[in-house]
């Protein structure tokens, strides 16, 4: 029941995003991983009556309300790798807030589904070697690699931004195996088993194909710029950038694993409790972590909120109301209709009707959003193909002013430049 449910949920979802119904477009990845994950705790509870893994609600809760402070530590970190952005986001900001934080709650519950569903399948069952000792100084040198290349990451991340997925995983599982051996996983490398690490990697890269797919399509969704590997992807993702997923599924498990180990997360085994005066304390600061994150994040990676009809640049209320008795209400379909047809359905003449369908297609390339045209359009940047033509460093550096000293940069202009090269038909995919 469970499965056809959610399943039917999904399809529901995709029919909404299609037929552009309000508010699942913006929020689409909300609405399609909710039910993803009830699918995959199905799938995972089916053979031989396994419990759901949200069958207790305390472990639910604590799963949900550490995800997105466990994320977060990547999104701090991405404030120096500037590997990726966001657009066309919620315009309120306690609206963008809330999705932000139900989308990466999703993470860590995600990841450990998927270990639950191979588990169940039986994958991995057989990956044993010969036990192999771990001793304290190889614990010490794991910690120490960990910060050192974490370091190395944040210090010159054109170079080792890839270092920064692992190098959590080296600093918190020896804590874990110090603490709650069970849920380590240095200590199944001890004992010879590598099932538990060989589903992980697994679902990560399973859960990585499901979180692009579901990104590539929403309206509200991030877009990568790595260096070296902008010029091809696989939905937003370079495909090399495909590898770190397995990585992030080992540092997720184990960041939650640590957490269970100081005392402050329900940990899936049941192996351990939470102390109330830690989780108090603990609970504090993880509040001040994410609305410090959240804030920062507001001026160095969200780039643009929806962009609204009504905020359009040179737009007039009554080109407005115009636009909404011919059934356009959004910037979407305005970018999407041909300037004839616009003339033939209201009362604009052509230079009007050509000029607002251009700007609308300017702010909907690639999340560009309003505020952002609307500088463009005042250093004469006024269609996409014009934009075709501009040099992205250049332009980024005119684009920057006092209100905003750190947007667009760099990597988010060679983005646009490049979109607007493959629309006027200049270059290849992206």
């Amino acid at each position: 029941m469970r499965i056809t449910l959610s399943a039917s949920t999904i399809v529901v979802v995709w029919g909404l995003l299609y037929f552009r119904v309000g508010p699942v477009p913006t929020w689409f990845y909300v609405f399609a991983w909710y039910p993803t994950l009830i699918l995959l705790d199905a799938i995972a509870s089916r053979p031989e009556g396994r419990p759901s893994l949200f069958a207790d609600r305390r472990l639910a809760v604590s799963l949900f309300a550490w995800s997105p402070v466990i994320w977060l530590v990547f999104e701090a970190a991405n404030l120096r790798l500037h590997n990726w952005y966001y657009v066309s986001l919620p315009a309120l900001q306690w609206e963008r807030w809330s999705g932000i934080l139900l989308s990466f709650a999703t993470v860590v519950p995600a990841l450990l589904l998927a270990e639950r569903v191979f588990d169940s399948a039986g994958a991995c069952k057989r990956w044993r070697t010969r036990p192999i000792a771990i001793r304290p100084w190889e614990l010490r040198t794991a910690v120490g690699l960990g910060l050192g290349i974490g370091a190395l990451a944040l210090l010159r991340p054109v170079v080792f931004f890839p270092l920064i997925w692992g190098s959590v995983f080296l600093i918190a599982d020896p804590f874990v195996y110090r603490r709650i051996p069970q849920l380590s996983l240095i200590r199944d490398v001890e004992r010879g088993e590598w099932g538990r690490i060989g589903r992980l990697m697994l679902g990560g890269i399973g859960i990585g194909l499901i979180w692009e797919t579901y990104n590539y399509w929403a309206d509200g969704h991030w877009i990568y710029t790595v260096p070296w590997l902008e010029q091809t992807k696989l939905f937003e993702m370079p495909p090399l950038g495909f590898v770190g997923f397995p990585f992030l599924a080992l540092e997720a498990w184990s960041m939650y694993a640590a957490l269970c180990a100081l005392g402050v997360a329900i940990p899936v085994s049941g192996m351990a409790r939470v102390a109330p005066k830690r989780l108090a304390v603990a609970g504090t600061a993880a509040l001040a972590f994410v609305v410090v994150t959240l804030s920062t994040m507001e001026r160095y990676t969200i780039s643009s909120t929806v962009p609204r009809l009504a905020e359009l640049p040179g737009i007039t209320p009554r080109q407005v109301e115009i636009m909404r008795g011919a059934e356009i209400r959004s910037l979407n379909h305005l970018a999407r209709i041909d300037w004839r047809r616009l003339v033939a359905a209201t009362e604009l003449d052509s230079t009007t009707a050509t000029r607002m369908v251009e700007t609308a297609r300017l702010v909907t390339l690639r999340g560009i959003g309003n505020e952002h045209a609307r500088k463009l359009l005042q250093l004469g940047v006024d269609d996409v193909c014009i934009l075709a033509t501009r040099d992205g460093a250049q332009l980024a550096h005119a684009l920057r002013d006092e209100l905003s000293p750190v947007r667009p940069t760099t990597a988010e202009t060679r983005v646009w430049v490049r979109s607007a090269k493959r629309a006027c038909g200049q270059e290849g995919p992206t």
